[in-house]
């Protein structure tokens, strides 16, 4: 599912803090979490479950690869599975609805 503010991307100006907050809230195995994280183009950062039950994911995609880049569109793919997974994806995406007013489009 595509999510977006109600201004849109192009006008929200608070992408490194949201950034943060998904890296905050979706930890990486690598630092004792339990998400993934693909990086296949230089604009783009996915967050993947590494689920054989099902796939739950963030994807963020940035207008451009500087430094002053900004946030094109997020999109999510939740997998209800009762997975740890899915419970913090699902917390996530209740935060950017109350936090910034992102919701599904």
């Amino acid at each position: 599912m595509l999510m977006t503010p109600d201004e849109g991307w192009q006008n929200f100006s608070q992408s490194d803090e949201l950034v943060e907050l998904v890296a905050s809230s979706l930890v990486l195995e690598e630092n004792q979490g339990i998400w993934q994280y693909y990086n296949f183009s230089a604009c783009s950062s996915v967050w993947c479950s590494d689920e054989t039950c099902g796939t739950n994911q963030l994807q963020i995609i940035f207008t451009s690869e500087d430094s002053k880049a900004t946030i094109k569109s997020l999109g999510l793919e939740l997998t209800n599975n009762a997975s740890e997974f899915f419970k913090q994806l699902y917390r996530l995406k209740r935060t950017l609805k109350s936090r910034y007013n992102i919701q599904e489009i």
